[in-house]
C-alpha cells in the first residue's frame, strides 16, 4: 500500500513538471507562422504612411496597390495571386524593423517593398539579408548603402542620391552662388546627400557650414539665426514634409526668403502645402530636385490609371514603387519561386533596361540601379492653389 501511493504521487510530481516545462518552452518558441494558400504569393511593404514622409508615403501605397491590382487582373504570378501585406512604419527605422519581423516571422512574407526611408531601409537589411528575404526600395537613396556587406538581397529603383547631389549644387552655382550653406537633417539619408553635396561644391564654392538638425524638433530657429548671420547666397536643404513645412515657415518669418533656397525629393509634393506659410516661402525663393520620370507613353498610362483610380496625380516615388512591384512579380515568374538567390538573379537579368515607367532600369551587381531621370522644380501658386511644376528633366549616368 505504502509504495502504491508513493508510485502515484510520484506520477503527479511527474506530470506537473512536464505541464510546467511546456509552459515555459512556450514563451521560447518563435511566433506561428502563416501558411500561404497553395495559390497565393505573399508580398509585404513597409512605408511610412504617417509622420515625416506620411503625406508621400499615403501615394506610394496606392501605388503599390494599383501594381498589385493589376498584376492580379492579368492572373496574378503564374497562376498565384499575390496577396499584399502593407505595414506603417511612422517614418521611424526601429518601427520599420519591428515590422520586418512581424511581415517574415509571422506572417511568412520572403517577398517586400520598402525600406522608404534610408534609416529604415539600413535598419532593416540586415535582419532580411540573414533571412534571405529579397527587399527592393522605391525611395531609400542613401550612397551609404551601397556595398554593405548585408546588400545581398536588397535593390533599389530609385537613383542613388550622388547624382541629386550633384545636381543641387549645379543649382546654387548656376544661381551665381559663391558662398553656400548645407541644411540638412541628421539620419542616414540627410547627411548622405548633404555630403554628395559638399564634394559637388568643392573648388566651385565655398561651403560656409554644414548644420545639422534633429528632423523631430518642433522649432528650428536656432538654426535658422545662424544661417541668418553666416548670409550665403544660398541654402541647400535636405529634409522631410513635416520638418521642411516647421523651417519654411519660420525661415519666412525670419526673412531668409532673400537668398536662393535648394530643395530635394523629401521637401517635394502637395504635403508641404498643408502649411500656408511654407507654401508661399517655396513659391517665393526655392528650386529643387527630385527622382523623375520621363514624359512616355508608360509613364502617361501608369498615370492615368493611378488618377481613375485615386482621383489624384500619382507624386515622388509613385512610378519607382510601382517599377519595384512589377519587376519583383516578373522576378519571381521568372524564378518560379519564392527563393531569394534565384529571384536575384532573376532581378539581375530583368533590370537591364528594363522598360519601367520611371524610365529604362539597369541594376549594376550591387543590386543599384545606373542613372536614371531627375526633375528640376519650383513651386507655383495657381489661384489659390500652390503645385510643384517641373522646369526641366535631367537624364544622368
Amino acid at each position: 500500500m505504502y509504495f502504491r501511493k508513493g508510485f502515484l504521487r510520484f506520477l503527479g510530481l511527474l506530470a506537473a513538471l512536464s505541464l510546467l516545462l511546456s509552459i515555459a518552452g512556450c514563451g521560447q518558441k518563435p511566433a506561428t507562422q502563416e501558411k500561404a494558400p497553395a495559390g497565393e504569393v505573399k508580398l509585404g511593404c513597409i512605408l511610412s504612411m504617417s509622420g515625416q514622409l506620411g503625406p508621400m508615403g499615403k501615394k506610394m501605397a496606392d501605388a503599390v496597390r494599383l501594381a498589385v491590382d493589376e498584376i492580379n487582373a492579368q492572373g496574378g504570378i503564374n497562376g498565384k495571386k499575390i496577396k499584399l501585406y502593407l505595414e506603417d512604419d511612422a517614418t521611424d527605422p526601429v518601427t520599420a524593423l519591428n515590422a520586418a519581423k512581424k511581415l517574415v516571422e509571422v506572417n511568412g512574407v520572403k517577398l517586400l517593398i520598402g525600406g522608404m526611408s534610408s534609416s529604415a531601409a539600413k535598419t532593416m537589411g540586415p535582419f532580411l539579408a540573414e533571412r534571405k528575404v529579397i527587399m527592393i526600395s522605391p525611395s531609400a537613396t542613401a550612397p551609404e548603402l551601397t556595398g554593405q556587406p548585408w546588400r545581398k538581397y536588397l535593390f533599389r529603383t530609385c537613383p542613388s542620391d550622388i547624382y541629386q547631389g550633384k545636381l543641387m549644387a549645379q543649382i546654387a552655382l548656376d544661381q551665381g552662388a559663391k558662398k553656400v550653406v548645407i541644411l540638412a537633417m541628421d539620419n542616414t539619408y540627410g547627411i548622405g546627400l548633404g555630403e554628395e553635396i559638399k564634394k559637388a561644391l568643392e573648388g566651385k564654392a565655398q561651403v560656409l557650414a554644414f548644420i545639422k538638425y534633429d528632423p523631430k524638433k518642433k522649432d528650428y530657429r536656432s538654426e535658422l539665426t545662424q544661417i541668418k548671420a553666416l548670409n550665403p547666397d544660398a541654402v541647400a536643404h535636405v529634409g522631410y514634409n513635416e520638418d521642411g513645412r516647421i523651417i519654411y515657415q519660420q525661415a519666412l518669418n525670419l526673412g531668409l526668403d532673400k537668398m536662393k533656397w535648394i530643395g530635394c525629393d523629401g521637401v517635394y509634393g502637395s504635403g508641404m502645402f498643408e502649411n500656408p506659410a511654407a507654401a508661399e516661402f517655396m513659391a517665393k525663393t526655392m528650386s529643387g530636385t527630385r527622382p523623375a520620370s520621363p514624359e512616355n507613353q508608360a509613364y502617361e498610362k501608369f498615370r492615368q490609371a493611378y488618377k481613375a483610380k485615386f482621383n489624384t496625380e500619382p507624386e515622388v516615388f509613385c512610378d519607382t514603387i510601382y517599377d519595384a512591384v512589377n519587376l519583383l512579380a516578373k522576378a519571381c515568374a521568372q524564378a518560379g519561386s519564392d527563393d531569394a538567390d534565384k529571384i536575384r538573379e532573376a532581378l539581375l537579368k530583368i533590370g537591364q533596361n528594363y522598360p519601367g515607367v520611371s524610365g529604362s532600369i539597369t541594376f549594376d551587381q550591387g543590386g543599384d540601379r545606373v542613372g536614371g531621370y531627375f526633375e528640376i522644380w519650383k513651386v507655383v501658386k495657381k489661384g489659390d492653389k500652390y503645385e510643384c511644376v517641373r522646369e526641366k528633366l535631367v537624364e544622368v549616368k
